[in-house]
């Protein structure tokens, strides 16, 4: 791994999160945000959404645009997911997370797929990234990320936490980076309080083979022609597990 990854992932170890400038080009980013705002609107894409007040999910994006292919498996992000969870982790989803002016982010922040063990962990269990396909700015909910919480292995921050406390970092850059992040740092969307500005943002989650991540509310499963049209060194990073049907492939 070049040098610069490797700095990355100590930052990751260590901070809990880091950021990869420009990795896809700017027009190629804002194209895709564009696009996937129009499948947020979508009624026939409603039974894959999840909605929160001013705050979507729209699942299954590995399927719907192979354009996502290029953030999922990205040789700088999966060289460090690689690194941190070993050489057979998997990319299981990518979901599209827009932040809609007006909206109030993601409040308490959380952490990502604790809830299930009786102790959390002391080895990375995820790494989650989001893709900024749109400028991430602190006006328009960046992602905010409160660093080296990771090291405290809580299933959920302390009650607490206060929106203003100064520990609070929101994570600010152009469209085509991507910010990663382990899954126990406590993080979640910032408040929209532009006036037009929609924040785009593309959720793809790296997990570890012992990882049970079938208990993931709302993951869709990789479409049996979608792996078929892969290169094969991206089907090597997918679930072995693929059908039109969530229920046929995931564990209830």
């Amino acid at each position: 791994m070049v040098v610069e990854l490797q700095a990355a992932a100590r930052q990751l170890l260590v901070d809990g999160y880091c950021l990869l400038e420009d990795r896809l080009p700017e027009a190629q980013a804002t194209e895709m945000a564009a696009d996937f705002i129009r499948m947020h609107a979508d009624a026939a894409l409603a039974g894959d959404k999840h909605v929160q007040p001013g705050y979507e999910t729209l699942f299954g994006m590995l399927n719907r645009d192979d354009r996502t292919w290029d953030c999922a498996f990205h040789p700088d992000t999966v060289a460090i997911a690689r690194h941190i969870l070993g050489g057979s982790c998997r990319v299981v989803e990518a979901a599209c997370k827009p932040n809609w002016p007006g909206s109030e982010g993601q409040w308490p922040l959380h952490v990502d797929s604790a809830g299930n063990f009786a102790q959390v962990p002391d080895v990375p269990w995820m790494i989650n990234t989001i893709w900024m396909l749109s400028d991430f700015t602190a006006e328009n909910g960046a992602t905010l990320i409160v660093p080296g919480s990771h090291g405290a292995r809580l299933h959920r921050p302390p009650e607490d936490l206060q929106p203003d406390d100064t520990g609070i970092l929101a994570v600010e850059g152009r469209a085509g980076s991507v910010l990663m992040w382990h899954a126990g740092v406590w993080h979640g969307a910032g408040s929209n309080v532009s006036d037009s500005d929609i924040r785009v943002g593309l959720n793809v989650a790296y997990y570890p083979r012992w990882m049970n991540n079938w208990v993931e509310g709302g993951h869709q499963p990789l479409w049996p022609e979608t792996y078929g049209r892969m290169p094969e060194e991206y089907r090597a990073l997918c679930p072995g597990k693929r059908s039109r049907d969530r229920d046929l492939v995931y564990e209830s």
